[in-house]
């Protein structure tokens, strides 16, 4: 797949050769448990990308794995896709995606859910905007349930599905997030107008690796609630600034049950985000300077990792020196398939 943007256009030719100068990587790193329908169609999104990534990590929290088949098929086999899997003991979402980060190979990290389709500028937007020692995070468009399932791979790759008068006929208050779906001369305005402090979107965001690992990322102890806008007080408390784009980082999120949601637990965590701003801490003990340590411990939390190509050792471009995997631990493409 060729990583030249497509459709013309001056300034995004531009842009990808100024990218490729200063040699900057980009990984995308895709959460997902058990929803293979919605991580094959946010696949099916990066497909459509206008700049391609140098690397796909798959961050999977535990799913059943004969149930991601699909990763095999035709069309994603021109997609650079890593997977990192842990056996499922609970929501484990930030666990999981320390352990990507660290197979990560990028300059610049750019994170995703598996039940969002980004738009075909998603990866392009978010380097465009990228800036130095500061982080993006931009707001997925709620699509409900009895419109996305009809969705089908033409109309994802094609875009169609980011069209208002597409989507109109089965979802008619699609209308108000015109502004949103395509690209304006206000988009910039825009964003000023709906400007907030310090939001960080573990769906939408963006940083340089450096600044994630500044901070020793993902902070292992909290379950869901708030857990990533606690990534970004540590980060802006480490001098990261923030940058809130809700109309340029454009994706689609497809609404389903959250029967994991604890009330009880989101209450305490966002109070211990608010003493976050107080106390200016910027450190997490249980981090992702140890996390491949800690997940190759001990057989229950055992993770695995399986790169596009077989490698005999972990990647050479870690920032950290993990434990290497052992052959036990690595798959090939093939292997996974069987």
């Amino acid at each position: 797949m060729s990583r030249f943007p497509k459709g013309g256009g001056y300034w995004k030719k531009i842009l990808f050769l100024l990218k490729d100068s200063v040699f900057v990587s980009v990984s995308v790193v895709i959460s997902t448990y058990n929803n293979p329908t919605g991580l094959r169609m946010c696949l099916l999104g990066m497909l459509s990308q206008t700049i391609s990534p140098d690397q796909i990590i798959i961050a999977d929290d535990g799913s059943r794995r004969a149930d991601y088949h699909f990763l095999n098929e035709t069309p994603f086999s021109s997609l650079p896709i890593d997977t990192v899997w842990h056996p499922d003991r609970g929501w484990q979402k930030n666990t999981i995606l320390n352990l990507a980060v660290r197979h990560c190979h990028g300059d610049y990290l750019i994170f995703c859910d598996g039940d969002t389709i980004p738009r075909r500028d998603f990866v392009e937007s978010h380097l465009k905007h990228a800036r130095p020692k500061t982080f993006l995070s931009g707001a997925g468009i709620e699509v409900p349930k009895h419109v996305h399932k009809t969705f089908t791979d033409s109309q994802i790759t094609e875009n169609m599905i980011f069209s208002p008068s597409f989507l109109a006929p089965a979802w008619p208050r699609v209308r108000k997030h015109s502004l949103r779906f395509q690209p304006s001369s206000l988009e910039k305005f825009l964003n000023v107008l709906t400007w907030r402090y310090c939001v960080l979107r573990g769906a939408n965001f963006s940083l340089w690796r450096n600044d994630i690992e500044s901070v020793n990322g993902f902070n292992e102890s909290y379950g869901y609630g708030s857990e990533d806008r606690e990534l970004g007080v540590r980060l802006r408390n480490n001098g990261v600034a923030s940058r809130w784009l809700k109309f340029s980082l454009i994706q689609l999120h497809l609404s389903h049950e959250k029967s994991y949601i604890e009330p009880k637990l989101v209450r305490q965590q966002r109070w211990k985000i608010r003493k976050l701003f107080f106390t200016q801490q910027t450190q997490t003990s249980q981090g992702l300077a140890t996390a491949c340590e800690r997940s190759l411990a001990t057989e229950e939390s055992k993770y695995i990792y399986t790169p596009t190509q077989f490698i005999p050792q972990a990647p050479s471009l870690l920032r950290f020196a993990p434990r290497p995997p052992t052959e036990t631990l690595i798959q090939t493409k093939g292997e996974r398939a069987a």
